[in-house]
């Protein structure tokens, strides 16, 4: 700026210089001074002109140029203090949703797990079904492959950390010995775990704890390393501390404490290192450097076809697949990537809909400048410097908006990251807020600002000054075409009403979801999970007595109306799979399997408890032993898979052991896994007959849930001090994780359809209102001629209305084709629904109601009299 302040000043001093040399001459010729310097400078000509011209050759004229556009752009839009408010705060809102759907695209799917060569480590899963593996398959593919440099098993399992005389549950992560070779890191202290804690059972009681565990629970303790703590009644020595931001190799999963997967029998109170029917784990590898996926894929399909050779009982059609990491491979990463792909989807239709929403103010605006346009064009600007005037006022609309809309998503990411889903499972979204968020709002305000700014190109171009100038910039608008603002209008509602049929069908689905028939039934149940293993219950005998003695102690309870208890329950993402066999079958391959089935083991009274209906045949007993035939209840999808019929008490099938079991009574089908899943197969087995430590027991009463909950609390704590409870709640609440897709999906599409309603009113109204004061002269003479009412609105909103609804039939077509996305999260999703489709009909009507109220009202009192003679 100094620099062109002097290039200024010498230019200045260049033209009188040479005006004063002209003027001497001319003095030298005989003229009188005040002539000669009249000459002088008629001789050198228009002094602004020189200084124009001198100024465009300057370099930096661009930005000086650009500079004014800036300024007089802040002027008219200071001016325009309500136009300024709306544009900016659209553009904000279109933005920030798809800032903020990006950051979780981007923490969630996108980002790589934070260590060393990321791009080398992946997810080991089955080709088909769900992510879990057994170990010795794991161990397999570490002895067996070339392609490796480490191969890790990992399983998430609750413990009872007892440290300082405190014990509290706690979430851990048992791994295999080449866990930290897979990932890579380096400890914060101490050391990690290494292939020789791992090496047989018992070889380590070694420990190591996540930094935030380190800071939180031990007080960022230096001296940690060689501390000796208790986990499930078991003595382990601190060795180490992660790094800070190491939080495993799952990203929705932050594990406190890292143990070997060796000792796993005394952890988890059952062995199960040697069983590969046991598919409880998941596995993480490193690929060697130089290898190509290609190479990774043959060496899995020739250790997988060697596994199904040595043990075709179990492992027959076993085929493995390296996924991407962080999400447990693609059982949770594919639909989520799905989900969050047509989210990004819808927050871009609302940034296209903000986008045409201030296209058409924009453009009704360059209308209403038409006069002011016509006198820049005849006073010699061009289309061309007009046009940049106008983008750089859109330009500026969208730096303003982006600022604000970054704002916005950076506060929203960063609550979504301190936030705790509603479950026991420690669930943590890892979406804090980074950089490149900025950058990317940035991108999308200039993308925002040329999709709007260049939206009234065509009305500067077709700007005639003369007729503007003579007209007095009113143009009529009385048997126009179509114009831009127009179909961008009917584009805006179109997108709005996408919205709305999604945000609908997410909603019924959600609605739907909340009074299915789960199978049992949660109102007045309260749930108590513990695990007896991690209290030093080390034998089923041991577990069953204290389970009992519990039983027994809560039926007694005063307003108690049933109680039982279970291994696991339906719906808490705990359950197990077993393979069913007919009666007949002789060959316990898996293909020669009738199904598969979801099993639980229950005691008598869980049905009671759940409420859950016993359709026919009896409850198991306690008179059900290891002594006695093994017996089941099944429910009715299981018999008419297996038997064609319900009517199955008395008859048998077989596990895949061979073993005949009698089935002794049916219950009634249910959800088991997901809300979404079709009718499965489920089996429950008494309790006494296989006993266990986990137990989830669930209680029907009248009481409050608050007092059945201390009281059945003070019953453990009567038994067994030492017993650390998981969870005690209503049952109802303990299944938020359950309806937490369903949640999510209807939250995030309602603020898609709120907003795409408010720019739908916004947009509507705004170009009603404009179409209304533009014909207020041409209304007021056809009122004066005697036009009725009817005439006058089909006159002024005629085409407004077309508009509305041409718009929301193609949106309806558009909405119900994108809802099949919603499919695999959303229960029972169909924009299909006769009840959706009524409610999005019935709230674009509204919707078009509330934006042409104001117009039409004004319509309706014209005073034509008044009007005229103003004008």
């Amino acid at each position: 700026m100094r620099r062109r302040k002097r290039m200024l000043e010498d230019l200045e001093q260049d033209i009188r210089d040479h005006i004063e040399t002209d003027t001497r001459d001319n003095i030298a010729r005989g003229m009188s001074p005040e002539e000669a310097r009249y000459a002088a400078i008629r001789k050198f000509g228009n002094v602004t002109r020189v200084k124009e011209d001198t100024r465009e050759v300057w370099t930096f004229v661009w930005l000086e140029q650009l500079l004014q556009d800036v300024r007089f752009a802040l002027r008219t839009l200071r001016k325009n203090p309500g136009f300024a408010l709306t544009a900016v705060l659209i553009l904000a809102l279109g933005i920030a949703a798809n800032v903020i759907v990006f950051g979780v695209l981007q923490g969630l799917v996108l980002r790589t797990l934070d260590v060393p060569h990321a791009d080398r480590v992946m997810t080991l899963q089955p080709k088909h079904g769900g992510p879990f593996l057994s170990y010795p398959e794991v161990r397999d593919v570490r002895d067996g492959n070339t392609v490796f440099s480490a191969v890790a098993a990992i399983g998430i399992q609750d413990f009872g950390l007892e440290a300082n005389g405190v014990m509290r549950p706690v979430w851990g992560s048992e791994v295999s010995g080449q866990y930290f070779e897979v990932v890579g890191i380096k400890p914060f202290l101490g050391r990690l775990l290494q292939r020789a804690d791992d090496d047989h059972p018992g070889a380590s009681e070694a420990a190591v704890l996540s930094w935030s565990t380190w800071k939180s629970d031990f007080g960022a303790d230096p001296d940690i390393v060689g501390t000796t703590v208790r986990i499930d009644k078991h003595a382990y020595t601190i060795v180490g501390v992660a790094p800070k931001g190491f939080y495993g190799t799952e990203k929705i999963a932050q594990p406190d404490i890292f143990v070997p997967m060796a000792n796993e029998a005394s952890l988890d109170g059952i062995d199960w290192l040697e069983s590969r029917s046991h598919k409880n784990i998941f596995s993480v590898v490193r690929i060697k450097d130089g290898v190509t996926m290609p190479q990774v894929q043959a060496d899995l399909n020739a250790i997988a076809a060697r596994i199904a050779r040595q043990y075709p009982k179990d492992e027959e059609g076993l085929a493995l697949k390296l996924a991407r990491p962080g999400l447990v491979g693609d059982f949770i990463g594919g639909p989520a990537r799905g989900f969050l792909t047509g989210v990004m989807g819808l927050a871009g239709i609302v940034l296209l809909a903000a986008c045409a929403n201030l296209g058409s103010l924009f453009a009704a605006r360059t209308a209403d400048r038409t006069r002011e346009i016509a006198i820049r064009m005849a006073i010699g600007a061009s289309r061309w410097r007009i046009l940049r005037q106008v983008l750089v006022e859109a330009f500026v609309i969208s730096i303003f908006g982006g600022a604000c809309a970054c704002w916005l998503a950076w506060m929203a990411l960063d609550g979504l990251a301190g936030w705790h889903p509603p479950t026991r499972f420690p669930i943590k979204f890892l979406v804090t807020p980074q950089p490149s968020l900025i950058l990317m709002a940035f991108l999308i305000s200039v993308l925002a600002g040329v999709l709007f700014g260049v939206m009234p190109l065509r009305q500067i171009f077709k700007t005639d000054p003369n007729d503007a100038i003579k007209g007095g910039g009113i143009q009529s608008s009385a048997g126009r075409r179509w114009a831009l603002r127009d179909i961008l209008l009917a584009a805006q509602i179109a997108l709005c009403c996408v919205t709305v049929t999604a945000a609908f069908v997410a909603l019924r689905g959600l609605g739907k979801s909340l009074t299915m028939d789960l199978g049992f039934n949660t109102k007045n149940a309260v749930r108590t999970q513990f695990d007896l293993n991690q209290a030093g219950y080390t034998s089923d005998a041991a577990a069953d007595h204290f389970q009992r003695q519990l039983l027994e102690r809560i039926s007694q309870i005063p307003g108690v109306e049933a109680a039982g208890y279970a291994n696991a329950t339906p719906l808490d993402l705990d359950a197990s799979v077993s393979d069913v066999f007919s009666q007949q079958a002789i060959d316990f391959r898996p293909s020669n399997k009738a199904f598969d089935t979801y099993f639980y083991r229950v005691s008598p009274g869980y049905l009671a408890a759940a409420g859950t209906p016993l359709l026919a045949g009896r409850d198991v007993s306690f008179d059900d032993t290891e002594t006695t035939p093994p017996v089941a209840i099944v429910n009715q999808e299981f018999a008419r898979r297996l038997f064609r019929t319900e009517q199955a008490v008395g008859r048998y099938f077989k596990n895949r052991n061979g073993v005949s079991i009698q089935i002794v009574g049916i219950m009634a089908d249910g959800k088991y896994f997901t809300l979404s899943e079709d009718p499965e197969a489920a089996t429950f087995f008494p309790f006494s007959q296989k006993g266990g430590t986990n137990t989830a027991l669930l209680v029907r009463t009248q009481r409050d849930t608050g007092d059945m909950v201390a009281a059945i609390r003070d019953v453990v704590r009567d038994l067994d001090r030492a017993v650390p409870i998981r969870e005690s709640g209503a049952w109802y609440s303990q299944l938020a994780l359950s309806f937490f897709p369903s949640q999510v999906a209807t939250v995030s599409l309602g603020l898609f359809w709120a907003f795409g309603l408010l720019l739908s009113i916004a947009g509507t109204f705004g170009l009603a209102s404009y179409s209304v004061s533009k014909r207020q002269r041409e209304l007021s003479i056809r009122v004066a001629l005697g036009a009725q009412a009817r005439q006058i609105l089909s006159t002024a909103l005629g085409r407004m209305l077309i508009l509305l609804g041409s718009g929301s039939v193609v949106g309806i077509v558009l909405g119900v084709t994108a809802s099949r996305l919603l499919s695999a999260i959303v229960y029972q999703a169909s924009a299909q629904d006769p009840f959706v489709l009524a409610c999005v009909v019935f709230t674009m009507l509204l919707t078009g109601s509330l934006s042409v109220a104001g117009p039409v009202r004004r319509v309706l009192h014209l005073e034509p009299a008044n009007l005229l003679r103003e004008q």
